[in-house]
């Protein structure tokens, strides 16, 4: 591998891919993806809204979290003396997603990997959230037993009093109900920014007490992806 390009693609809108991005994903002959069967919708749109890039017929590998381990040294056999190109299911990879041990490996074996930046449900739900931006701090999803989930937070609650941050997770809808509970068991009944589903049809966001959420959650089934925000600071 010559090139690996780790690029950010929409977290839900398409209208949000960067020109470079569709250059880069365009033009590379091998394309490491989460899911196959996104890329495929991607690849349709990018050949469609930028028909001045080159088009490269592409082979589009799958690398999901439970294949990372195993492909590794067929990635770089496969793609030997190529460019590729590495895109998550969607966002930007390896935020909560595979491909940490993939760019490790390709740092160790000498190949130019380079950052194609672009949309972050993180960054987007921290940049409309109200809370203070000068620090975050990104736990990503909050473990799934309970006792350990408590432990995090508890570790959190002390940080956030030595150092006032706002705090990030990203949750399930199967499992936030619980995350918000747990939330409320060690920080109390404070305020929380919800978001949910941004830039897609049904995007949300909401601004309330922990206890409304967790009432309204309850009543109404979660769905999309969750990126829950709170600060020790009142807002």
């Amino acid at each position: 591998m010559r090139n690996l390009y780790v690029v950010a693609t929409p977290i839900g809108n398409l209208q949000d891919i960067t020109i470079r991005a569709a250059k880069t994903l365009l033009e590379v002959p091998f394309v490491i993806a989460e899911s196959t069967s996104k890329a495929g919708i991607l690849f349709d749109f990018l050949k469609k809204e930028f028909p001045k890039f080159k088009y490269s017929h592409k082979q589009i590998i799958s690398f999901t979290e439970d294949e990372e381990e195993i492909k590794i040294a067929s990635i770089f056999q496969k793609v030997d003396v190529n460019d590729a190109a590495l895109i998550s299911e969607a966002g930007t990879p390896l935020i909560s997603d595979p491909g940490f041990k993939l760019v490790r490996e390709a740092i160790k074996g000498g190949v130019q990997v380079t950052p194609i930046p672009g949309p972050s449900s993180t960054v987007a739900a921290l940049s409309v959230s109200g809370l203070p931006t000068n620090k975050f701090l990104f736990l990503g999803y909050l473990p799934k037993k309970d006792g350990k989930r408590s432990e995090v937070l508890e570790n959190l609650k002390k940080t956030q009093a030595i150092m006032s941050t706002t705090a990030i997770i990203l949750e399930s809808p199967h499992r936030l109900v619980d995350g918000l509970v747990s939330i409320k068991k060690i920080f109390g009944d404070i305020n929380i920014v919800i978001a949910r589903e941004l830039t897609k049809i049904h995007e949300e966001i909401r601004r309330e007490k922990v206890s409304e959420s967790i009432r309204y959650f309850e009543k109404n089934i979660p769905r999309g992806e969750f990126v829950i925000l709170f600060s020790t600071k009142s807002f």
